[in-house]
């Protein structure tokens, strides 16, 4: 009887190379950052954190790892990993912008409708800016309750 023949294990292929992970390039003690992955994942950009010297292109085979970011972690491994985004700070932000703008917005209605009087407008140019006014308010504030039922799902 013939004895089955071993096959010899393949070894993995090392990791995809990272955004952060911290290489030594040829045979240099400087240790640089991977800046940029290019396409296919055989080249690599590096910059020395906290100064301007870059390298465009590295070759993988040339660089030495020196430390890798772990991978991010997913419950599911076919998916991307979805950002987690923290919303009450999103939405106080969003507000933040809202009240500035509407703020804004108001003091330069307040202005033009003084600088309108002045030059004796009519009463309706003057309408038709308070009307605009209100139209942006009512906007931000849709636009703020549907960025709120958005992130609630």
């Amino acid at each position: 009887m013939a004895k089955a023949r071993k096959k010899a294990a393949t070894p993995e292929p090392p990791p995809m190379p990272q955004v952060g992970d911290k290489v030594r390039p040829d045979q240099s003690v400087m240790v640089y950052e991977i800046s940029k992955v290019h396409y296919g994942g055989d080249e690599v950009d590096l910059h020395v954190p906290g100064t301007n010297l870059t390298r465009f292109r590295m070759p993988l085979d040339r660089i030495t790892f020196v430390e890798r970011k772990p991978p991010a972690r997913t419950s599911n491994p076919f998916t991307d990993p979805e950002s987690v985004i923290d919303a009450g700070e999103v939405l106080e932000r969003i507000r933040s912008v809202e009240r500035d703008n509407v703020q804004r917005l108001k003091d330069d209605m307040a202005i033009l409708t003084k600088y309108l009087m002045t030059q004796g407008a009519p009463k309706a140019v003057i309408g038709a800016l308070e009307g605009l006014s209100r139209e942006q308010h009512e906007s931000w504030k849709k636009a703020v309750e549907h960025i709120e039922e958005l992130l609630e799902e």
